[in-house]
């Protein structure tokens, strides 16, 4: 077995996320900050996505050892219940490989309670027989296996020793015996691909298979070394329960799985997040098991983990989808629509139906009269002597046996088929023509007339006309030009759907950029939502006036601190435009951090940058110190917020906005503490508002460890950013 390089595993420039997977049949599911992704490649080779957010997490979920437990249940439930969404999608869009006819008990609760019900029966009855057959055969069998040698060894260590021991041979044996079948191949092969990907994400490489391929199939945070946690963890705590009587035995081990799960857990979580010593070799065991759990995956698969974690990784307020989609994840057809096709294709078949048996008695009728050997020989026999004028003649005769245009067929229309067959498939095109024609003739949704009638809605809005534009193009993935060039076209229904509701929510005052979801600032792309403030031009002054000290200064690895990051706009831009910035970033807002986190690796500094979390200072170490630090905190009286803009004050998160009764809440607490985090002749850089100077240079005068501050204006000549030095 080759030797594995930790080095590239335990990446030392890595930055681990929060983000895990699961390889699920023929495919890969993905878990982000706020949704849940299923990736899939079906038979046909086509891609398939489905995406949800995930609700709440319960308090449980964050506190140490409690976590490990919630944790555990939550993968055990989840785990199969994708597994059986995954075999779902394949039997309805590859009946003949995955379907099975449902047993009865599961047609009786489909007929009784609904589909629903069957399914939540299937989920429920499946995890019950899973974890049956988990504890009987490696907590109940083992147990009770070595229970024979306490006729021969006294010592309880050793008695548990055999059986810790036992206990993962069965586990590695059965996960051995499985590897060899062809499915289970296949699933490993995308566990794999997983790992690959979650590699290169981590690493800030461009998510790509050429990319992923060049990583390890093995990663410390597996659901694998979970397991091969469990099982060292219960090995090592039952060794201190002696050996009682075999049924206290079997009790107490099942009554231990929780413990054992939530030590397992945060185990599990410090190997993902360190590369010391003693986390490789700690991490060892699982490492090794993973080399059954995974195979090296194609780039076909490489391509669905990396759909997958793409497609978790987008704005907060991206709508979720179902349906086939490109490698790059744009819908080629929604699931919406699928099921509109589905109704079309079976009033279409029964209108062929009915024409066809039409048609059938037409010629009927038409073979009845006296020419019909002659229509025989030149519509079915297709008779070598048959020229165009026999063809013609006969033509005009079944014409005149007043058949409509049910016989108004050529040879050329033949093609080798009957005459009946024919007339039939003919009236197939012109009855799905029609119904083709009824669907797009209630509503003409062309791009150019759905831009038309958003440019109409959004007149009273300054720069309304621009801005419809924008949403169209948001709402479809079409640029400009694309939109030129294809203004006749009709629209997709879901399309307009999207574009409509957003084009209402910018008429009820939703800035422009959370309906977009995108602000550029200094000149670099970052996702907004409406757990962020929206980056402004006054900012951009205060981005401006760091990177000049930093020039000034001639620091080549400046170590920058930015206070309620936002969006990250100040961090991210300063790590952007400084190759060599370290930048730690904090908020006390967990969706605003991951709304920065993605930010960070939009614009490529992902592996330059930390995200904590915490109000204020609280969020750093005692001990640590910046050359820099940077904050935009929020600064407007409590009482003007209601005086704002609508789009500001109903909109943007009011903790942003909010700075206490005078607007210097924040400013105090800077004051206050930044000193201690900031290095003697470092820089302090504070936005204010255009009537604050005075206020914030009195609170950092009496702190008495800054140098004079200055004061610089912002375009309109109004006071905008304090720059102090530590003395």
């Amino acid at each position: 077995m080759a030797k594995i390089d930790y080095n590239k595993i335990f990446i030392k420039d890595a930055c681990p996320t929060a983000i895990g997977g699961q390889a699920i049949m023929e495919g890969v599911m993905m878990q982000g900050p706020d949704r849940v992704a299923i990736a899939m490649r079906l038979p046909s080779g086509e891609l398939y996505l489905k995406t949800r957010k995930k609700g709440k997490e319960p308090k449980t979920a964050k506190i140490p050892f409690i976590r490990g437990i919630v944790a555990f249940v939550a993968a055990l439930v989840n785990g199969m219940g994708t597994l059986m969404e995954s075999a779902d999608i394949l039997e309805q869009y590859a009946p003949e490989e995955y379907s099975e006819e449902p047993g009865a008990i599961e047609k009786w609760i489909n007929k009784k309670f609904g589909d629903r019900a069957a399914w939540n029966f299937l989920l429920i009855s499946s995890l019950i027989f899973a974890v049956l057959i988990a504890v009987v055969f490696f907590v109940i069998l083992p147990t009770w296996a070595v229970n024979f040698l306490g006729k021969w060894i006294s010592n309880s260590i050793i008695l548990n020793l055999i059986e810790g021991i036992l206990r993962i041979v069965m586990f590695v044996a059965y996960v051995a015996a499985i590897r060899s079948m062809k499915d289970i191949r296949t699933l490993f092969q995308y566990h794999g691909a997983e790992h690959k990907t979650i590699h290169c994400y981590e690493n800030d490489r461009v998510l790509c298979p050429e990319n992923a391929e060049q990583f390890y199939t093995l990663h410390p945070r597996c659901g694998t070394s979970f397991l091969v946690f469990v099982l060292i963890v219960s090995l090592l705590l039952f060794s201190f329960l002696g050996w009682p009587n075999l049924a206290v035995r079997i009790i107490s081990r099942i009554l231990l799985i929780p413990v054992i799960a939530a030590i397992s857990f945060e185990l599990l979580r410090w190997a993902g997040r360190s590369n010391g010593a003693v986390v490789r070799i700690l991490s060892w065991p699982g490492l090794q098991l993973q080399r059954l759990t995974t195979a090296e995956p194609n780039r076909s698969q490489l391509e669905v983990a990396i759909l997958s974690l793409k497609a978790v990784l987008v704005d907060p307020a991206t709508p979720e989808i179902q349906g086939f989609v490109d490698k790059d994840g744009n819908i080629v057809r929604s699931k919406a629509e699928e099921e509109i096709a589905a109704k079309e294709n079976e009033a279409w078949a029964a209108e062929v139906e009915a024409h066809t048996e039409a048609n059938k008695e037409a010629v009927k009728r038409a073979l009845e009269e006296t020419r019909i050997e002659e229509a025989r020989t030149i519509f079915e026999d297709r008779a070598p002597g048959a020229d165009d004028k026999d063809v013609d003649d006969v033509i005009k005769f079944l014409e005149d046996l007043d058949c409509d245009d049910y016989t108004i067929v050529s040879p050329e229309e033949t093609d080798g088929r009957t005459l009946v067959r024919a007339i039939a498939d003919r009236e197939a095109a012109q009855a799905k023509a029609r119904t083709l024609a009824r669907r797009y003739t209630k509503d003409i949704k062309t791009f150019e007339n759905a831009l038309a009638w958003g440019q109409a809605a959004l007149g009273l809005i300054e720069n309304g006309k621009n801005e419809a534009r924008m949403i169209l193009s948001y709402a479809t993935g079409l640029g400009s030009t694309e939109l030129i060039t294809r203004s006749k076209e009709l629209m997709r229904e879901d399309d307009f759907t999207e574009y409509e509701k957003r084009i209402y929510a910018r008429i009820e005052g939703v800035p422009l950029q959370y309906i977009v979801g995108m602000q550029e600032f200094m000149g670099l792309p970052f996702r907004v939502n409406p757990s962020v403030l929206i980056p402004r031009l006054d900012t951009e002054v205060l981005a401006a006036e760091v990177l000049k000290v930093i020039d000034q200064k001639g620091l080549k690895n400046p170590e920058v601190l930015d206070l309620c990051t936002g969006s990250g706009a100040l961090g991210i831009t300063i790590a952007a435009k400084v190759p060599g910035a370290l930048v730690t970033l904090t908020d006390v807002s967990e969706e605003a951090l991951h709304t920065a986190m993605g930010n960070a690796a939009l614009n490529n500094v992902g592996r330059r940058c930390s995200f904590l979390l915490g109000d204020m200072f609280e969020a750093i170490p005692e001990d640590k110190q910046f050359d820099i630090i940077v904050c935009n905190p929020p600064y407007i009286k409590s009482s003007l917020i209601e005086t704002l803009d609508v789009e500001v004050k109903d909109h943007e998160p009011r903790m942003a906005l909010d700075g206490g009764k005078d607007g210097l809440k924040y400013y105090r607490v800077i004051a206050d503490q930044a000193s201690m985090h900031l290095r003697s002749g470092g820089t302090l850089a504070l936005e204010i508002g255009f009537d604050q100077a005075i206020d914030v240079k009195r609170l950092l005068n009496k702190a008495k460890t800054y140098d004079d501050s200055r004061v610089v204006r912002d375009l309109a000549h109004l006071d905008r950013v304090i720059i102090a030095t530590r003395k």
